[in-house]
């Protein structure tokens, strides 16, 4: 799960928070996709 271990430039700025939490939720899609598809 390295997509989901690397954090973004600037990530402490409310869009680096915005892009890790997106990056996170993406990275949770897909390993659901993975397991249930």
């Amino acid at each position: 799960m390295g997509c989901c271990n690397q954090a973004p430039k600037g990530g402490t700025t409310q869009l680096g928070v915005l892009v890790k939490w997106v990056t996170m939720l993406g990275c949770g899609v897909l390993l659901l996709a993975l397991i249930f598809g």
